[in-house]
């Protein structure tokens, strides 16, 4: 697997696997997926730049979306094509950027819906609760 910055033209594919990925929580946590909204949410994103897109044997399989701030590492997206979900990929993902982290002693923060199953996944790897709001958990790891 490998990342690398996310091009303009990376935007229709990256796009496809955030919907693919987290329609079902969506529908999950708030009873429907509106297309529309979820795709101006997304452009919103994507506009501001500094996304990097996971990509195995040429595949786009998902992206990430880190920021540095002043005393701490936001992820504010990870997502992987549902089929590559499962196999290590995110576990590979997030224990480079907890150990990059780690090596800056900065905390690493994410927020994450409260239906998703990724929130065991962060539990696994260390993460712990620090908040939250009526959808959302927001969870940090040092």
């Amino acid at each position: 697997m490998l990342r690398r910055k996310a091009r303009k033209d990376d935007g229709a594919v990256v796009w496809h696997i955030y919907r693919s990925a987290y329609r079902e929580v969506v529908e999950r946590q708030f009873g429907v997926w509106e297309d529309k909204l979820q795709k101006s949410a997304f452009d919103e994103k994507w506009c501001q730049g500094g996304f990097e897109v996971l990509t195995l044997n040429g595949e786009t399989i998902g992206a990430v979306w880190i920021t540095w701030e002043e005393n701490l590492i936001q992820l504010r997206e990870v997502f992987l094509a549902p089929d590559h979900q499962g196999q290590r990929v995110g576990f590979q993902v997030l224990s480079e950027i907890l150990a990059k982290a780690r090596y800056e002693g900065l905390m690493l923060r994410l927020r994450v819906l409260k239906q998703s199953r990724a929130v065991r996944f962060y539990e696994r790897l260390g993460f712990k609760h620090c908040g939250e709001t009526v959808t959302q958990y927001w969870m940090e790891a040092v």
